[in-house]
């Protein structure tokens, strides 16, 4: 008994100090861009999230997610909204204030420690999915060692660190996604009730959050049926869980009904946009989700598909069930043209999960190896291993985070711009250019400066262009694939005098001088 109590303490240690490793990399950086925001998506979900806390109406009149991510941004308000409050700040909750947007990702946040609240809801998820990652290792393994491998890996993800502080749907629908994962491995491992309860609440909160979460449903039946095989069909706590998930969309989504012909159409262009493309986010969707996944885990992909292997062969039903949603979401996303990190990351904590399976077993063979050259192979191969799914995500997190601590280019910019140019000037800029305060300068925002031939800026009146990296780039470094885009990028850029260019190694801004 003694013994296992120390286990359990050392296991316990262990965990707290992946969690402070995982809020240790996610936390530095969460204010990267402030007061400005640049990720284009974050100001759609503020705007929404930060109109429902200010008029109290529940209707967001946006429909491109589902609604609970709105709802809980708007929350995260509170504390800032009632600070104000008693410091004598605030008279009403339209005090908290909107972001200012010129451009897609060109946004000025006027209260930044607003934003810093949002992006704090995506830090829980984040933290909070590093935690379930290793009780599923838990529950569906019954091996501790497997949860804690799979809570590592996670911690020092790229991608789930830097979705983990963005205020976009994603590291909360992951979080959903494997809490109800969680669920069913519990329903496969035991006969309880409550799993089947918890299988409902997780799967109609991932599906309130994003539209793609609810496809997590699928593991619940597999789940039941891998435990009880087809007599299975007479438990009604099956069809209640699917009952009560449907009933938690409602509840999170509410105007999916009361404003269906919104919700319906939002939809509709949803996954129209993602089946016909974005510029510069499309195409060769398999290599380049493939190409991602070597890129910020290395071989944890090989190693998954090595255990999915091991589970089929072995007839494994843990491993049968915990290969199943990644294969399943990994075809369905590779259906669309449109491909992103976002789009991906609720995959993301599945890798881990099958990987550390295998990195226990080596440690176990480790532990076991009668012989000196077995013992003195299998170490090298796991230092090996940890050093490129362990190591390398590591320092390729800290190296960006480094990076994301640089002063933005757009930044750069905007105060030599501040600095330079005369005001009252005439600028035309276009989504990721600096943020030119409209005050001071004449600032017209064009979806795209290439909708236009280079002489009509002059013949318009304008002074200068300022144009980010974050658009133009996208088509100039595939010219291939945007022939006319390229062409008339190239053409507009050696019309005009380049005045000064910025480079803070992710992105670039360029201004030009018109006349």
């Amino acid at each position: 008994m003694a013994a296992y109590q120390k286990r359990i303490r050392i296991e316990h240690w262990l965990l707290l100090g992946i969690v402070l490793l995982a809020v240790g990399l996610r936390v530095p950086a969460i204010d990267y861009d402030l007061p400005h925001v640049f990720h284009p998506d974050e100001p759609a979900v503020i705007r929404v999230s930060r109109e429902i806390f200010a008029t109290g109406d529940l209707n967001p009149h946006f429909f491109d997610y589902p609604t609970l991510s709105f709802y809980a941004n708007a929350l995260a308000y509170t504390p800032f909204y009632l600070t104000g409050r008693l410091s004598g700040q605030f008279d009403s909750r339209s005090d908290v204030l909107p972001l200012q947007t010129l451009a897609m990702g060109t946004t000025m946040a006027p209260q930044p420690a607003a934003v810093l609240l949002n992006r704090g809801v995506s830090l829980i998820m984040g933290v909070g999915t590093v935690v379930l990652l290793y009780l599923i290792g838990r529950a569906l393994y019954d091996r501790p060692d497997a949860g804690l491998i799979a809570a590592l890996l996670l911690a020092v993800s790229p991608n789930h660190v830097y979705q983990s502080r963005i205020v976009t749907p994603d590291a909360m629908v992951t979080f959903f996604i494997v809490l109800a994962f969680l669920a069913a491995a519990l329903i496969l491992r035991s006969d309880r009730t409550w799993p089947y309860a918890l299988a409902g609440l997780a799967v109609g909160l991932a599906g309130g959050t994003k539209y793609n979460g609810a496809l997590i449903a699928l593991t619940i039946p597999a789940a039941h049926f891998l435990r009880t095989g087809l007599r299975g069909w007479r438990d009604v706590r099956l069809y209640a869980a699917g009952a009560l998930s449907f009933l938690v969309f409602l509840l999170t989504t509410p105007y999916a009904v009361l404003d269906y012909p919104a919700f319906s159409a939002a939809l509709r262009g949803t996954m129209g946009h993602y089946g016909t493309g974005h510029a510069g986010m499309e195409g060769d969707t398999v290599a380049w989700y493939a190409t991602f996944l070597w890129t910020t885990t290395t071989v944890a992909p090989l190693l998954a598909m090595a255990q999915i292997a091991r589970g089929i062969w072995q007839r494994s039903k843990p491993t049968l069930l915990l290969a199943l949603y990644p294969l399943a979401y990994f075809l369905f996303i590779s259906r669309f043209e449109v491909r992103t990190d976002r789009t991906i990351l609720p995959l993301v904590p599945f890798v881990p999960l099958l990987e550390a399976v295998v990195l226990a077993d080596l440690l176990a063979g480790l532990r076991r190896a009668p012989r000196k050259p077995a013992r003195v192979a299998l170490a090298m191969l796991l230092v090996g291993l940890a050093a490129a799914t362990v190591a390398y995500p590591a320092w390729a997190t800290v190296r960006d985070n480094r990076l994301l601590a640089r002063e933005p280019s757009q930044v750069t910019a905007a105060n030599w711009i501040a600095a330079n140019l005369e005001p009252g000037a005439r600028v035309a800029i276009a989504p990721y250019s600096p943020f030119i305060d409209p005050a001071v300068y004449e600032v017209v925002s064009f979806e795209n400066l290439i909708d236009n031939p280079p002489e009509w800026f002059a013949a318009q009146g304008f002074d200068y262009l300022a144009a980010g990296s974050g658009l133009y780039d996208r088509f100039l470094r595939d010219p291939a694939r945007y022939p006319d885009e390229a062409r008339r990028y190239t053409l507009l850029f050696d019309f005009y005098e380049l005045v000064r260019s910025f480079d803070d190694g992710l992105n670039g801004v360029r201004v030009y001088r018109v006349r």
